[in-house]
């Protein structure tokens, strides 16, 4: 067969190496795309996290100043229904660990727990925290999860002040 000059066009190895050199782009591409899809994800149940730790802030400003620390088993509203204990038995700084009788929550078939650290401040430095006196608590609201992409536990903890009065 003759060829002329001015017949141009691909050759089966050249559609070939184009072939294998688009493949390797579309699955770099799609790896990358699995990974967002469970950055997202992650993402998604931070925000879950960071909600539920606000709700639980919010719900605690109705307890007492001085019942924060205290096991309440009979509280009116079921989700501060608490176990607490002092875990930290230090006079300038005791904390209390207070876990809710059912710590249990499920957003959108995701299950979280929580729980909360009450951590009485020696507001006039005295070397004894003492709630009447000083009148300041710090509260450490944590939140867990499992998280099912990357089977690792995921925990956030919110910090904020509360005052008598």
């Amino acid at each position: 067969m003759k060829t002329f000059l001015h017949d141009k066009g691909f050759t089966l190895i050249e559609v070939l190496i184009a072939m294998t050199i688009l493949s390797i782009g579309i699955l770099g591409i799609a790896g990358l795309a699995g990974t967002a899809v469970k950055a997202a994800g992650v993402s998604e149940s931070m925000t879950q996290a960071n909600n539920l730790a606000q709700q639980k802030i919010e719900e605690l400003l109705s307890v007492d100043y001085r019942n924060l620390h205290v096991t309440d088993t009979v509280a009116t509203m079921a989700s501060l229904r608490r176990n607490c204990a002092l875990t930290t038995a230090s006079s300038s700084r005791p904390v209390y660990t207070c876990t809710p009788v059912d710590p249990l929550i499920q957003l959108e078939g995701k299950p979280f727990n929580w729980s909360y650290t009450a951590t009485f401040i020696d507001l006039d430095g005295n070397g004894e925290a003492n709630q009447n006196r000083d009148g300041l608590k710090r509260l450490d609201i944590t939140v867990t999860w499992t998280d099912s992409l990357w089977r690792s536990t995921k925990s956030l903890t919110l910090t904020t002040m509360r005052t008598r009065g």
